[in-house]
């Protein structure tokens, strides 16, 4: 994978992540991988802070080129820890971890840079705030909040719990305090800046789309990627005939799944063959697996829906998107929408939700302007009835995203934001305009920070 440019000399970056590899369930941790990866040549020390179980068996320290990995060991971090307990106490032991390892974390940077200059403490969602704020409030550190998601204050969620009303206030704590705020699309930044959040700040830097896995699909032999294909087809399709719709991500209700199911039965009256295939796991102690099943069963689509609710790696999910016939992520909020990028990467016909930022699939997608089945069934319909309309698009899908995304472009953004914040106040500047087209660099624009 291609790295990013070296950093400036004298900069240290301490990252602090929940989820690190190989502890990878979800977005953030395959984030995480793949920007460790493309940091590995900075030019600059990176030492990344991970939650890990208790018990695991990865090595508490590793060192990637230039990123030095170190997992800290995270009560409720563990397969299966605390199973018997109640859901409600086993949220609690989760949160009373990260806790612990947020503390942790900040202790061992102050320690590290107690009367030094020259580094940034870079947290990446509310489950680094705790370490950002300390590290700023105790040790006057530069902090760059990265935001992902924030998908429990999402707007348009409705009545907020306890829980997330107490991470909201965490997140604004940080927000504050940080030097920059980096999200993933200028959706999410519009978003951020309406609740209050500080709009000069915020820098949007999208993510990357090469993993492993998708590159070594998309370079096969065009025969042997016909029978990945064919195979995968013939799990869900009698002989492997009929349409195949492929949805991935959990199955929580801003992924937008109640409105698939509820688009399936237009799809199969005009097309009775058709499959829908949902592919991911539910978040930890939550009752959506059993909500989408009391969907189907209300919605009496199960000939035509096949929900696994188990977490695929990521080959195996590329193969599935590889035999769709359409790829859909109908989500009401999406931060950046990596899946659908993904799925474009590998050429394949894409309909996405409303919560998708518009940059982030440009021409190469259809785009529902409504969380509406109706109209997500009419958008599924067009490419499955058209092969050549569907044909077209998903070449446009490709060529977008290979011109648009990069690992190594995502990790030389990130670097200069960190470069940035790390300056002193009267030194800074950055390049805040949205992402880049093809290798153009972003115009520069003023960023302030809070007084150091």
């Amino acid at each position: 994978m291609p790295t990013a440019d070296r950093a400036s000399p004298g900069v240290r970056v301490y990252a602090v992540c929940s989820e690190v590899p190989p502890d990878v369930v979800g977005g953030l941790g395959r984030y995480a991988e793949r920007i460790m990866d493309a940091l590995r040549d900075a030019g600059a020390p990176v030492v990344v802070f991970g939650a890990t179980a208790r018990r695991g068996r990865a090595p508490r320290a590793e060192r990637r080129g230039d990123v030095t990995l170190r997992r800290l060991p995270t009560p409720g971090y563990g397969p299966g820890e605390g199973s018997a307990l109640p859901a409600g106490v086993r949220r609690l032991a989760r949160i009373a971890g990260l806790f612990a390892f947020n503390v942790r974390a900040a202790a061992r940077i102050l320690a590290a840079e107690a009367g030094r200059t020259g580094a940034v403490v870079a947290v990446h969602d509310w489950m680094g705030c705790v370490a950002g704020i300390l590290c700023r409030v105790l040790g006057r550190l530069p902090v760059v909040f990265h935001v992902h998601t924030r998908e429990l204050n999402a707007p348009g969620v409705g009545r907020r719990s306890a829980y997330a009303v107490l991470l909201d206030l965490l997140e604004t704590a940080q927000a504050r305090t940080a030097h920059l705020i980096l999200v993933p699309s200028a959706r999410m930044r519009d978003d951020l800046a309406a609740r209050g959040w500080p709009a000069d700040r915020m820098v949007v830097v999208p993510h990357g789309f090469e993993e492993p896995a998708l590159l070594r699909l998309a370079g096969l032999p065009g025969g042997e990627r016909d029978r990945i294909r064919a195979e995968v087809r013939r799990r869900y399709l009698p002989g492997g005939q009929g349409r195949l719709v492929v949805f991935a991500g959990r199955p929580s209700p801003h992924k937008g799944v109640g409105t698939l199911i509820r688009a399936v039965p237009r799809v199969a009256a005009e097309h009775g063959d058709v499959r829908f295939v949902l592919i991911g796991a539910p978040a930890p102690q939550t009752g959506d697996a059993a909500t989408v099943a009391r969907l189907i069963e209300r919605t009496q689509t199960g000939a035509h829906v096949v929900a696994g609710n188990r977490f695929l790696a990521p080959a195996e999910v590329f193969a599935h998107f590889l035999a769709a016939d359409a790829c859909v992520f109908p989500s009401v909020y999406e931060p950046f929408g990596l899946v659908a990028v993904e799925a474009m990467a590998l050429a394949r016909p894409v309909v996405v939700g409303p919560g998708y930022s518009p940059e982030v699939v440009g021409d190469g997608a259809v785009r529902c302007a409504r969380d509406d089945p109706g109209e997500l069934a009419e958008a599924l319909l067009r490419l499955l009835g058209d092969p050549g309309t569907a044909d077209r698009l998903a070449l446009r899908g490709a060529a977008y995203v290979r011109e648009r995304y990069s690992w190594a472009r995502t990790a030389r953004h990130t670097l200069e934001a960190y470069e940035s914040a790390a300056r002193p106040r009267r030194e800074r500047g950055l390049t805040t305009a949205g992402p880049p087209r093809g290798g153009q660099p972003m115009r520069r624009g003023s960023v302030r920070g809070p007084r150091t």
